[in-house]
């Protein structure tokens, strides 16, 4: 599930003001993929930080590595809408008009055990590029999207990786259990699968997670 690194991002349906991609001596701080906002630009993050915003894996298992417990899904909203009216901002030009019907769902990624609120997540799921056994399960279980991908065995290549810091809207800081003036790490990519872009994916956490 290795993403292939691109020169450029100019044109990958991610048009956000302020973005620019790292280079000359900072170019080892973040890949070529990962355009980054200003507003993320000079926050010194730790390596796990990092590893969440650049990671190309399943964010599920790698939270379970670092949490060192199982993961689980709440999912916060989730329906199959005909137009592109309920498409979150962040994931409208990378969708092209026409599309027939989109899965909008809103999750939140929490600890099994500790019920602890790690990262929260949208996603804009374009249904009829999945598989129909992938997109049943999906849809009527509380699987992640992660284990989904390895349990099926299908094949995907993320990319246009975005990230920006930013202040929480009310709703989310409740998502995440936060306050109102914490930082929030975002991350926002495309997901293809079978040749074809099948979904836009955004994932925020706390700017304190995993923060010693």
């Amino acid at each position: 599930m290795d993403a292939e690194e691109t020169e450029s991002l100019s044109g990958s349906g991610f048009v956000a003001e302020g973005c620019y991609v790292r280079d000359g001596e900072d170019s080892e701080y973040y890949p070529k993929k990962l355009s980054i906002g200003k507003s993320l630009s000079e926050l010194k993050l730790n390596h796990i930080q990092k590893i969440l915003l650049m990671t190309d894996g399943t964010v599920t298992e790698l939270l379970e590595y670092l949490s060192q417990e199982p993961i689980v899904i709440e999912k916060v909203y989730q329906k199959l809408e005909g137009d592109l009216c309920g498409v979150p901002d962040e994931h409208v030009s990378s969708i092209q008009p026409g599309v027939s019907q989109v899965l909008i769902r809103k999750i939140i990624l929490k600890g099994k055990i500790t019920r602890k609120n790690y990262i929260y997540a949208e996603s804009t799921i374009l249904v009829d590029c999945l598989p129909s056994d992938f997109r049943n399960e999906l849809i009527n279980t509380k699987t992640p999207i992660g284990k989904l991908w390895s349990k099926h065995r299908l094949e995907t290549y993320k990319t246009d990786f975005v990230a920006i810091k930013e202040k929480p809207t009310a709703q989310i800081a409740s998502h995440l259990s936060i306050p109102l003036d914490t930082d929030v790490l975002s991350r926002t990519y495309c997901v293809y699968s079978c040749g074809e872009k099948s979904m836009v994916i955004t994932e925020k956490f706390s700017s304190d997670l995993f923060v010693e």
